[in-house]
Parts: structure tokens; C-alpha cells; sequence
């Protein structure tokens, strides 16, 4: 959920209707994970004034949706809320809860019709899980525009999103994901990290677009996933899933499954060859070996393959969360040091600002001695070559942590 979408909703469920400047203020940069302290310091305003702001909208807002809610869980809350909307829209017409004071209003955030027939878009039929807030977002516009124009434009029904770990693919599905999602009837988010069985995925997709009607499910896993794709031939359906590499076995010159996992195998095959109306978007460390052989520039699947975020775009992560020095050089050298690894480059910026009081200079004219290396980023790295053959990943590790000096 956005911040946009957040605010749409607060505006319409409090009786005051929209904030006012400060109120709205403190509710963008609250969302963002700003303190008091940082609102009060970035707006000019005075911290007594900031704090009072909030603590009135906070329980404006619990007032109006019936639930304490407070600067820390305001998030959460009102992502919750949006889900429950989702859920009771897909089960039942009646999509307004007795807790909110203004139902009408609240309803038409999720809610909208087209004006020649009285089907519900979209926006209604959603579960977007555990996916992250990315409502601060840098770069990946050309990917975005390329998965869009595959998916929304082409029509491909598997489209794979590759990268190292820290790569951003998760981030990137979500935000594709939420570019899109009015082109879809129904968009169903998924982490594949806890590794669920198929058998147990497949049945919770076919209860959520069969909007709880399905009571008597194929035994069998085969049944289950021609059972789906029966709902993805008709309705249009955007199915998310993310870290596909929790159920693949890495450290083999061809893509395994992790055992008990097999299935999974099969279901991609299908969804890539089978004719229907959806995509599957999957986000993995590697590439099934089922899918390699499907994908082409004309086929039904595509993969991209994400490489660093440039300078501009690298520096944005660094001036999100403080105040850097640094020449446009000195930006340059530590972003290709890292090679525009968003995950890597979010670990480092609080070392430069903790460490070397936010002076990429001072970082630099260590860093260039080759003995700076950071635990957390070399766990980095472990997790991404743990997962590749013994003899690339010595190779590759010592490349890594033994750059030549930028």
C-alpha cells in the first residue's frame, strides 16, 4: 500500500474529511518511518506542535475505524483493514464493516464499477500477503515499462524476474504488481520463502478466485493445478510469487528442486504452456530448469535479469535516509564498488553516516586500502554463493572481497 492509497483512506473514513497541511504532513512522513523529531527538524515546525498533530490524528483515526491505532502500528492497521476489505469483497457483496463511521465512503476506496455493467473491477479482488510497503521506490522504470509492455500489452502467462540476492526482485514484483493491477481481475501476492506445499498454495488460490465457493478439491496435485488453471482461463489474474529459490536446490550446474518439492516443477511447465488468460510473475536467485527451455523473445515466457541500479539512482537510497557529502566521482566509485546492489548500498549507508560522519570521502580513502568489509554484507554474500557450484563460488567470493581498489 502507498502512502497515496493510505491517505484516500483516512480522508474518506474521518468525518472531517481531508487533513489539513499539517495533519497530512505528518501522516506522509510518519509512514515513511520519520520521527517526530526528523518531521519537526525537515518542516520547520516546532516538535511540541509535530508531536500534538499526531497524537490528535491518531486518535481521530482510531475513532473513526474503531481500533487503537498510534504512530508505530498505524501501518499495519490500516494495511490490515484494506486486506480484511478485500477478503469480505471476494466472499460477499457486502463489503462494509459496522466499525467505520462513514461505510459508503470507505467502501469506494476499494471498490469501483465500470458504467455499462455491474461488475466489480480489479481493485476489489486482491491479497497481496506479506508483500512490502514500496511506496519509496528508486529507479527500474525501463524494467518496469519492458514487464509491463510483456504482461499488460503482449499477454505473456509466465514472466520470471532474476537476480542476486539484495537485487531488489521482490521490491520490483510489488511495484509491477501495483502499476498493473487494474488491467487484472484478481492480483494474489506470495512469498515462497517458508517454502508451502503446492498442494497447500494451489487450494488457498482456488479458494480466493472462486471467491470461497470451491468446497470439494482434487486429491491429487495434478487435479488441483488443472483446477486452477480452469479459473486462470476465466478471469484475468495476476499471480505473484517470490523467492522461488527457497524451494530449488542450488550448488548443481542444473536447477533442482529441493525433495518434496518436484511438484512445483510440473506446475510451472503448465502455467507456461498451457493456454489461459493470466501471468505468473516468479522472482528467483536462478531459473527453473522447466522454464528455460519455454522462454524466447516471442514465447508466452520471458525472463529479465536484474543487474545494479546506476549512480543517480543509488545515490537516491543514500539521500532517503540522510544527509551525505560526496562529489559526483566519489558517489560513482561506491556505487559500482558495490555494484548498484540496493540491499548492499542500504547496509553501508549507515556506516558512512555513523562511522565517517556521513563524508563518502573519509569511507573512500579507507575503502581504497582494500580492508574494509562489512559483516553484514559479507553475509551477503555468503547467502548468493553458498547457493553456486564449489569452484564458482571460490572463484567469485574472492573476486568480490578482493576488488581491486576504486
Amino acid at each position: 500500500m502507498t502512502v497515496e492509497e493510505a491517505l484516500l483512506i483516512v480522508e474518506r473514513v474521518l468525518e472531517q474529511g481531508c487533513l489539513n497541511k499539517v495533519q497530512e504532513l505528518v501522516f506522509r512522513q510518519a509512514w515513511e518511518g520519520q520521527s517526530y523529531g526528523d518531521i519537526a527538524k525537515s518542516s520547520g515546525y516546532d516538535m511540541g506542535y509535530i508531536k500534538d498533530t499526531g497524537s490528535k490524528l491518531w486518535q481521530l483515526l482510531s475513532k473513526a475505524l474503531g481500533e487503537k491505532i498510534t504512530k508505530a502500528n498505524a501501518q499495519s492497521v490500516l494495511k490490515r483493514c484494506a486486506r480484511q476489505i478485500y477478503a469480505t469483497a471476494a466472499l460477499s457483496d457486502t463489503t462494509v464493516t459496522s466499525q467505520v463511521k462513514n461505510p459508503q465512503a470507505y467502501q469506494s476506496c476499494f471498490t469501483t464499477h465500470t458504467s455499462t455493467t455491474d461488475r466489480v473491477t480489479a481493485n476489489q479482488f486482491q491479497d497481496w500477503g506479506e508483500a512490502i510497503d514500496v511506496s519509496v521506490f528508486f529507479g527500474r522504470v525501463e524494467e518496469l515499462n519492458r514487464l509491463e509492455q510483456w504482461i499488460v500489452v503482449e499477454r505473456c502467462r509466465l514472466v520470471m524476474l532474476l537476480g542476486m540476492g539484495g537485487m531488489g526482485k521482490t521490491a520490483l514484483s510489488v511495484k509491477l504488481a501495483e502499476r498493473i493491477q487494474e488491467h487484472f481481475d484478481y492480483v494474489i501476492w506470495r512469498s515462497l520463502r517458508n517454502a508451502p506445499p503446492l498442494k497447500e498454495l494451489t487450494a488457498e488460490l482456488i479458494q480466493f478466485i472462486s471467491r470461497g465457493q470451491e468446497t470439494n478439491l482434487p486429491e491429487t496435485v495434478d487435479g488441483r493445478i488443472s483446477h486452477l488453471i480452469h479459473y486462470l482461463r476465466q478471469h484475468r489474474c495476476l499471480l505473484v510469487l517470490d523467492n522461488a529459490e527457497s524451494i530449488l536446490r542450488g550448488g548443481e550446474r542444473t536447477t533442482f528442486y529441493q525433495e518434496g518439492y518436484e511438484e512445483y516443477g510440473e506446475f510451472l511447465r503448465r502455467l507456461g504452456e498451457e493456454r489461459h488468460n493470466s501471468c505468473l510473475v516468479l522472482t528467483s536467485r536462478e531459473k527453473p530448469k522447466e522454464l528455460a527451455a519455454q522462454e524466447g523473445l516471442t514465447s508466452p515466457v520471458r525472463s529479465l535479469q536484474l543487474t545494479g541500479l546506476p549512480t543517480v539512482e543509488g545515490q537516491k537510497i543514500f539521500q532517503s535516509r540522510w544527509f551525505f557529502l560526496g562529489s559526483e566521482s566519489e558517489w560513482g566509485a561506491v556505487i559500482k564498488h558495490y555494484a548498484g546492489n540496493p540491499l548492499a548500498l542500504k547496509m553501508v549507508a549507515p556506516v558512512i553516516r555513523d562511522l565517517f560522519d556521513s563524508d563518502v570521502s573519509k569511507f573512500l580513502s579507507l575503502l581504497e586500502q582494500g580492508t574494509l568489509v562489512f559483516d553484514d554484507i559479507r553475509n551477503l554474500l555468503d547467502r548468493q554463493f553458498n547457493r553456486l557450484c564449489s569452484l564458482e563460488k571460490e572463484v567469485m567470493y574472492w573476486l568480490a572481497i578482493n576488488r581491486e581498489p576504486v
